[in-house]
Order: structure tokens, then sequence, then C-alpha cells
């Protein structure tokens, strides 16, 4: 079993002219590397390169000339502009050799015999010469391993998310695990809270961020959340434990207000996870999220034991149809208004019978909007055994997409809040 002596560097490299142009966005680089950090291995760069054989064998000589593990996404499919195969044989001066498990592997993955798989389908079971086959149980496209002399290694593996995604945890990591442990015990932890600036985060935790701390403390944003991230590095899993906690507990308290996760939750996961607990039963009614929120909660496992209904009342008639919301109130205060809001929440739980009723009105805009009420205001309304109240918002300055996301966030966040109640 071989061994680094220090801390050992991997490189990501992510293959294809879709990703170059815009036409997807690599999720692919971010999640290996996420999984990368408690093995110890630290990610030094990224590259992305189009599908061309010079740039590609460029790309992988360069991170070859300083990592110690290259992972590859891409390339590898049946057609002539899939070249990754062909060049990492190029890199390394062997020729590409035929693999006929790699067509057995196929012919079970595809139910079909051999002999009817089509000529670019054999093209995937054309290998540089001593490679490994890392069998794809989610597709047919090989993943490979390259060992060097020098104990480097090259991953290869398919583009496809979920065909990544089951190469890397069923083979690449069990490997990198066994190969790659640094002699030391790493513990992560990560915390998460609502709608609190990141820049107020920095602030209060300005000497944990410092370059070269341990713990590391570092931050992400998205969606109005910030996840704050906690790395402890020891010589023992006790003593990396140890390091952790009076870290855990300063950053628990910057987030205090806002905190809704320790557990690297999503907003919705908490807030769900805490209704199935607390058995506290909820309707949603959209407007300007047409949905989104309904749909976040929905991604929760178990939730249909809480959650009852979500209605999207985008226009005047639904909300009045669906939630009882008065022709005056909406003649007298409009659509987006925080009279609507609570009408809004009232008639969903009314109608529903749930404990908590929850509404989202609003103008995502890019036009629609006024002086009086500019695009980015929307309102939330709660509905309990306690009564009704609303919550006034404005986003300015978002793309129509993150309005949406950042109100159902903002609505997900009051039911969080009124669950702990």
């Amino acid at each position: 079993m071989a061994h680094t002596t220090g801390a050992a560097r991997a490189e990501i490299l992510s293959i294809g002219d879709e990703l170059l142009l815009g036409e997807i966005v690599d999720t692919n680089g971010p999640y290996m590397a996420e999984r990368l950090v408690p093995l110890g291995l630290s990610v030094g760069h990224y590259q992305t390169c189009g599908d061309e054989m010079d740039e590609i064998v460029a790309a992988f000589k360069l991170a070859l000339s300083r990592s110690d593990v290259v992972i590859a996404t891409g390339g590898l499919g049946p057609t002539d502009d899939d070249l990754t195969m062909e060049a990492v044989a190029k890199v390394f001066g062997v020729p590409l050799e035929h693999r006929e498990v790699v067509l057995d592997q196929m012919a079970a993955r595809l139910k079909r015999p051999k002999d009817q798989l089509s000529g670019s389908n054999r093209k995937q079971a054309l290998l540089p010469q001593g490679a490994h086959v890392l069998r794809n149980d989610w597709g047919t496209a090989p993943g490979v391993r390259y060992s060097t002399p020098d104990g480097k290694h090259v991953f290869l593996m398919a583009g496809v998310p979920r065909e990544m995604k089951g190469i890397y945890g069923t083979w690449v990591l069990p490997f990198l695990k066994e190969h790659y442990t640094r002699g030391e015990a790493i513990e992560i932890r990560h915390l998460a809270a609502y709608c609190i600036p990141e820049s107020r985060i920095g602030e209060r935790l300005k000497d944990l961020m410092g370059h070269g701390n341990n713990p590391d403390v570092g931050t992400r944003v998205s969606g109005g959340c910030c996840v704050v991230r906690i790395v402890a590095r020891a010589l023992s899993k006790a003593a990396a434990e140890t390091m952790l906690t009076p870290a855990v507990q300063r950053v628990r308290e910057a987030l205090q207000e806002g905190l809704y996760s320790e557990d690297d939750e999503s907003l919705a996961e908490a807030t769900g996870r805490l209704l199935i607990e607390r058995k506290k039963t909820v309707a949603l009614a959209e407007s300007c999220t047409a949905g989104l929120a309904t749909a976040l909660l929905g991604g929760v496992p178990g939730i249909s034991s809480v959650l009852l209904e979500g209605a999207v009342v985008y226009s005047n008639a639904a909300k009045t149809r669906t939630c009882g919301v008065h022709e005056a109130t909406l003649a007298e205060h409009g659509a987006v208004s925080e009279q609507t809001a609570r009408e809004l929440a009232e008639g969903i739980r009314r109608r529903t019978g749930s404990d908590l009723g929850v509404s989202i009105t609003g103008i995502a805009g890019p036009d629609g909007g006024t002086e009086e009420k500019p695009v980015g205001l929307f309102f939330v309304g709660l509905a309990s055994a306690k009564g009704v109240q609303a919550h006034r918002f404005h986003y300015a300055g978002l793309d129509r997409n993150i309005f949406r996301e950042r109100a159902a966030n903002a609505a997900i966040d009051i039911l969080r809040r009124a669950a702990h109640e």
C-alpha cells in the first residue's frame, strides 16, 4: 500500500466543448472536490478544455506536472469528438488496446448480444494499454484508472453526473482513501444560517478566517443562505474534535439568529425534518414562486406525512377560488400586499385543516413594478392557531429566477421558525 508523506495534490479536469460554450454548467468538479477534503487531498487546480486532441493532451501534461492525482470527466462517449482515451494514451506513449471485459459489461448493460453492438459502442472498449477498468453500472462508458511508475494516478469518468457519481463513489474514492492517507485526522462541520449577510458573518469570525488557521473557517452563499465550513486537522480524530469544538461554538454564536442546520442540510431539508419531528402539518399558497417552495419541501424524505397541499394561485381568480381572498381586498390593496398575503395564508389553512398555512405573493419582474410596489417586492403570510401575520421583503436587482428562489427560501425560513413554536 502506497502512502504519501505530505499533502497530496489533486487536479480536476473537465473536458467538453459544451462546457466552454456555456451550454451546461460543470457540477462534477465541485462535487468531487468536496469529497476529497476529508481524505486529506488538496485540490490545487481546476482545468476545463474543449474536444480538441492537442488541448486535451496539453491539459493532462500540465496536470501531471504539478499534481499527484488527476481526475477527469468527459470525452468518453462513442462519437468521433470523444478523444479522452486516445489523448491519455498519447500522454503516456502507449497504444490503445481492445478490452473485451468492457464489451461484456456494455452488452449486459444494454441487454443485447455483443455482436449486435455498434462500431461506435466498440470504440468505447479501446483503452490505454495498462489501464485498469472501473466498471460503470450506470452507463456504457467505462471508467479508467491509469497508474504511473512514479506513483501518480489518473482517473477517467463519464461527464454525465449520474455515471460520474456512481464510479467516483464505488471505485475512485475507496482507492484514494487507501493510497493517500496523510497520517492525520480531518474533521469537518458545516453550520448554515438564513438571511445573515456574508459580510457580517465575516466580521464576526474574522480572527478564525485567516490564511493558514487550524481550524480553517470559510463560507459559501446561495439563495440567501450562508454556510460556514470548519475544518480541523490533527494527529487523531479525538484531537481534531477537541480543536473543532470551540470553533463550532464561536460560529454557532455568530449565526444564532439565523442558524438552521449543523448537519450540512439545506434550508428546506432542515425545515421539513423539523415539521416531521413536531408533527405539524402545512399547506402553501404560492403566486410569484409558482410552487417552488412546495417543490423544495417536497424533496424531503417523509414530507408526505405533514405536507398537505401546495396551490399555485397566480391569477386573482385563483386566489379567490382556492383561498377565499376577498375581491374587495384585491381591488383595494392589490394582489401584492400584506392584506392579500394574510388572506391567502388564512384561506389555505382553513381549507386544508393544516396546522400552518403559508403564502407568497410578489413581483418577480422584470416588469410589472411601480414606484409604490417595485419589482422585487413580496409578502409572506403565515397563519396558525396563534393568528395571522404577514412579512414584507424587497430584494431589488435580482434575476427573476433568483428572486423566486429567495422568496421561496424566505417563506420556508418563516415556516421553520413557526415550527419551533
